[in-house]
């Protein structure tokens, strides 16, 4: 077997180096010491045209064929350890050395705070990035178990795995999160997105930008933007499998891989999540599928095609914990959730010119939910199709001028959104976007980033249900202008300022629009600000982020329940408004090589500000200077990772203070309570028996701790899984 792989391994290098043009930038990565840097991520610049990664082989040794002529940048980074970015001619064929030294923020490449890739370093918005080895060191099973240790990040559970996942960033809503997968927006007809069945596997980086995006993203991105990158083999090349087990019957099978044949790249992956739960109908299952396919045409132009499926099923026992109103009828035996959503998406990335850049890409998106309850079945299907022209000019070597136009058409169709005669009436939403952003720097020092972006919405007529509760809706549009101010200054090296403005919008969803009776509802608007400075210590081993920021919401949609408000119906409707500002601090420290800690604060304060504009129904339920609900003042967090030699530990945390919440079983309208504080601990090893095979055990809530992150919805107690995983990379 190691003979086989041995010559499977040079058979794959030959073809992953086949057609490689001769004068071709190439090096070795190397540490202060001497040593080489097996696997570090290599990065080389020629703005506009896109960023190219490589990973260094297990010499540290990289190769970039087909650069071009003209100025270049390249620089490296891997776990613990970044480098300076160095200036070099396209067309430099001489072997270059990149020396990285200890560092608690490695440089990385960022690309969803603007339409362009930049280093990190010269971004300004406040961007947190999660790689594909941060999720293996953390073994997180799907991508919410990180998003909890990131600052300003609030996860929301209802229960155990499987249970409705969103997260609120800076106090924002749970729905005002954009949510793209490989470009793709994968958000429900007006906004929401769970987060619940979104595995871990198929990731090679995610990033988190906080404030509203909508300039830059549109509708949506109104406090924040989520973007996941799925793995290409045109940047990763290894094959994979894992099984795991643990308590509460919980299961869980990957497998994958891909790489690089001349100009071809393939990657994909499997993976199959089962868990039985706490209690009697509390079982789920999850199920996925990549794919993603890359063609590189004469080095300067690239195709792409991705494919993502996602079927999950779930049972829905209801709200078995605290029961502050006495309202809990006793478990939920009956209702069950089953949905599937598939990704196609389309791209073409090409040099029309040494300053110019052209990209164009299409998207189809469709969800099918199915919900089984004792009532009788229900459904609810939504559907997105989406094109974007897209065009970034360098006039200047330190100026990047990015236009483009997007289309998105959303549909949406539900049981409980019907016509006069009781038959579901499909909603129609069309999305037009026009972008400009330009990204300038001046002296390495002084970055600034402004966008703006005229959006016209454009909602088809709803007609009136069959009893009259709702009134008919007149076709209606929205057009907005939404601007985005971005800058960051080096006062001097290890000292950044930076700060951001921006707005964004979110329109209503389906069953808002269905349940009201305002043919006015108006969409979800936001204004935000924020500044912040970032410092390191002790030769960047140590860097400290600490940002003020303040968030204004408009005309916020809550719905009400019949029973408790009083209603001969469900009620949506618009809150005046409200607003959420605080302090985000997070902390990196870079102890030794393989000895890193990362911690993170935040106070939060929110208030509704404003009623006098509300209808009477909301009123009665709100009163002036309330938090609001599921917005804690206190979060917290801590990770520590350290790995010597084969072994890799890490321990981390999570605080959570207390917050409002609603009554569990029938929502605001039923009562408003505390919900108390909490903190819960985990740890896990990996431990490489020989190379490529490694064995892995976690333990979640090691306290275990009795808490409901959703009121009314207890979260697993002490809980383990072990597992063995088999990875070969190909040198």
């Amino acid at each position: 077997m190691p003979r086989f792989c041995d010559w499977g391994g040079r058979a794959v290098l030959f073809l992953l180096f086949l057609g490689s043009a001769s004068g071709a930038i190439h090096g070795t990565v190397k540490d202060s010491t001497g040593a080489v840097v097996p696997r570090a991520r290599v990065y080389l610049l020629k703005p506009p045209q896109p960023v190219r990664t490589v990973a260094a082989d297990s010499a540290g040794r990289f190769e970039f064929a087909g650069a071009g002529t003209g100025p270049c940048a390249i620089f490296s980074s891997a776990s613990g350890l970044t480098g300076d970015k160095q200036e070099i001619p396209c067309d430099r064929s001489d072997p270059i050395e990149l020396v990285l030294r200890p560092s608690a923020l490695a440089e990385t490449v960022v690309v969803t705070a603007e339409r362009a890739e930049l280093p990190s370093s010269t971004v300004a918005s406040s961007v947190s990035i999660l790689t594909a080895d941060d999720l293996g060191a953390l073994q997180a099973l799907q991508l919410f178990e990180a998003l909890r240790y990131l600052p300003g990040v609030e996860v929301n559970q209802t229960g155990r795995r499987g249970g409705v996942t969103g997260i609120f960033v800076r106090g924002a809503d749970s729905r005002y999160n954009l949510v793209t997968i490989d470009g793709v927006k994968v958000n429900d007809f007006g906004g929401s997105y769970n987060f619940a069945s979104l595995p871990a596997e198929p990731i090679e980086t995610v990033e988190l930008v906080r404030g509203p995006q909508s300039a830059l993203y549109g509708s949506y991105a109104i406090g924040s933007a989520v973007q996941v990158v799925t793995a290409s083999g045109l940047d990763r090349r290894d094959f994979f499998t894992s099984a795991e087990g643990g308590d509460f019957g919980t299961r869980r099978f990957t497998a994958g891989g891909g790489g690089r044949i001349g100009n071809l790249g393939v990657y994909g992956t499997l993976s199959r999540f089962d868990t039985d739960g706490m209690v009697a109908n509390d079982d789920s299952r999850f199920e996925n599928a990549h794919l993603k396919v890359d063609y590189t045409l004469w080095a300067r132009h690239r195709l792409r095609y991705a494919f993502l499926v996602n079927s999950n099923e779930s049972g829905n026992p209801g709200p078995f914990g605290s029961d502050p109103a006495v309202l809990f009828p006793g478990l939920d035996l009956a209702s069950r959730t089953a949905e599937r959503y598939n990704i196609h998406s389309f791209g073409y990335d090409g040099e029309l010119g040494p300053r110019v850049r052209q990209r164009l890409s299409g998207a189809i998106y469709s969800d099918r939910l199915d919900f089984q309850s004792g009532f009788g079945p229900s459904f609810t299907r939504q559907s997105r199709q989406a094109f974007s022209s897209e065009t970034s000019v360098a006039p200047a070597r330190h100026d990047l001028l990015t236009f483009g136009v997007e289309w998105n058409g959303e549909q949406f169709r539900s049981t409980f959104v019907t016509d006069p005669n009781s038959n579901p009436f499909p909603l129609h939403r069309n999305i037009y976007g026009w972008f400009l952003e330009n990204h300038f720097e001046a002296g390495g020092r002084f970055f600034l980033n402004t966008g703006l972006r005229l959006e016209h919405l454009r909602l088809d007529a709803i007609p009136a249900d069959a009893f009259g509760s709702r009134p008919p809706l007149p076709a209606s549009t929205v057009t907005e202008l939404h601007p985005k101010l971005s800058a960051a200054y080096l006062l001097r090296p290890g000292t950044r300022l930076h700060g951001s403005a921006g707005t964004g919008l979110r329109p209503p969803d389906g069953f808002e629009l269905a349940f009201t009776t305002n043919p006015a509802l108006k969409p979800e608007r936001t204004t935000s600000f924020d500044a912040g400075l970032e410092q390191s210590f002790f030769g960047r081993r140590v860097a400290l982020d600490v940002t003020w920021f303040y968030n204004r919401f408009h005309d916020q949609i809550i719905t009400l329940a019949q029973a408790q408000a009083g209603l001969s119906r469900w009620l949506s409707d618009n809150l005046a408004n409200s607003e959420a500002a605080g302090l985000e601090s997070a902390i990196y420290l870079q102890v030794a090589r393989g000895l890193r800690f990362r911690g993170a604060y935040t106070y939060l304060d929110t208030a509704v500000l404003g009623l006098d504009r509300s209808p009477k129904s909301v009123q009665r339920f709100f009163r002036l200077g309330q938090q609001l609900v599921r917005r804690p003042r206190h979060t917290g967090s801590y990770l520590v990772v350290w790995q010597h030699g084969r072994l890799l530990v890490q321990t981390g945390a999570v605080l959570r203070g207390r917050t409002l919440d609603a009554e569990p079983n029938f929502g605001l309208s039923a009562g408003q309570f505390l919900n108390p504080f909490y903190t819960t601990f985990d740890v896990g090893a990996q431990f490489e028996v020989r190379r490529s095979v490694a064995f892995t055990t976690k333990l979640r809530n090691l306290l275990d701790r009795t808490y409901e992150e959703s009121l009314g919805f207890p979260a697993l107690g002490r809980n383990f899984t072990v597992g063995v995983q088999w990875r070969w990379t190909p040198e």
